[in-house]
């Protein structure tokens, strides 16, 4: 039997965050299983150009300091949510290829620590496992409390059209 790979820092970090973050109003826990290597799935999911086409409402992101995708990387993504343009501030924290990345993001709502793990099951298939830590500032504070739900279908279907952006490539011959 193979031995599982210890824990990363950031899953530790995710789990010790309750001192920091007591304001936390949303902590999920997301699972999607493509039918793609993980070395396909890894591509796929660093790539921003892929952005727009499994993330629901995106509209540009762009690199601002640091090595793209690399921690201490920071990049603006942007969001057209009903009208209302809004921005994110993503900054890489931790990185291992085609392991894990994770990422805190910041807006004027609160902030997120988002830590996404890949998981060979086999050489074609791959389990996406995402935690998310959300932090409402102000008056979100309170809406949070009636969003959880909101925040986890729109998490969800994006991980599941990302699933399907993967395995659509791949019926297709892309790279």
């Amino acid at each position: 039997m193979t031995e599982r790979p210890t824990t990363c820092n950031a899953f530790s970090r995710y789990h010790r965050l309750s001192a920091f973050t007591e304001h936390t109003r949303v902590k999920q826990k997301f699972d999607v299983t493509i039918d793609a290597s993980r070395a396909r799935v890894w591509a796929a999911f660093d790539d921003p150009d892929n952005m727009a086409r499994w993330q629901q409402n995106f509209h540009s992101w762009t690199h601002k300091s640091g090595e793209p995708g690399q921690p201490g990387s920071v990049a603006e993504l942007v969001f057209d949510e009903k009208g209302r343009r809004v921005v994110l501030t993503e900054t890489v924290t931790e990185r291992r290829d085609p392991d894990f990345l994770a990422a805190s993001y910041e807006s004027r709502h609160g902030s997120t620590l988002n830590v996404n793990h890949f998981e060979a099951i086999d050489d074609n298939t791959t389990r996406w496992s995402s935690w998310c830590n959300f932090r409402f500032t102000g008056a979100m504070r309170f809406l949070s409390l009636f969003l959880a739900g909101s925040i986890r279908k729109r998490t969800q279907g994006d991980m599941e059209r990302f699933k399907l952006m993967v395995e659509s490539d791949l019926a297709r011959g892309d790279a």
